[in-house]
């Protein structure tokens, strides 16, 4: 299976008056998505499956990238992908998906949450990270059903994304 692991642009930052859960894309965050969006757009084929954490820069997020990608069904949102969410919660989800013959899938999500599974993904141990930068899209290829150790297949940047777009 192919896991697609994408950390949300650019968001505002918090304070006062604002909840962490409705934090937005900033325009520059909305900017450097979009341009990225054109090489996500030849790299990735379009996927099954967009599980996607409930808070709004995320959400914005997956806009963006279920349109690069050409994805037409519904994106699932999760809170098992929510940034204080357990990553063996997540890995659980993406199992059950492998043991459903489901080609690809992408999760779109927050730090240290994506860094935690993309820990777990590569090496098989659930306490090990591997931090994703905003925007930062990462393609991991499992063996098997049997095994959700992967290898890295690629990791762009959003701007080194948007500097080959």
């Amino acid at each position: 299976m192919n896991i697609y692991l994408l950390r949300h642009g650019i968001a505002e930052d918090g304070g006062p008056g604002l909840a962490d859960h409705d934090r937005a894309l900033t325009d520059e965050g909305w900017k450097r998505l979009r341009k990225a969006a054109s090489v996500w757009r030849r790299l990735v084929p379009t996927p099954n499956v967009i599980m996607v954490s409930p808070l709004r820069r995320a959400l914005q997020t997956a806009e963006v990238f279920a349109q690069a990608v050409a994805f037409t069904g519904e994106v699932q949102v999760t809170d098992a992908l929510i940034p204080s969410g357990a990553p063996s919660v997540a890995l659980s989800m993406l199992e059950a998906e492998s043991f459903s013959q489901t080609k690809a899938v992408a999760v779109i999500g927050h730090e240290p949450h994506l860094g935690y599974l993309l820990g777990a993904l590569l090496t098989g141990h659930p306490r090990q990270t591997v931090p994703l930068r905003k925007g930062m899209l990462v393609a991991v290829e499992t063996e098997s059903a049997a095994s959700m150790i992967g290898s890295l297949r690629f990791a762009f940047s959003q701007k080194i994304a948007g500097e080959l777009g």
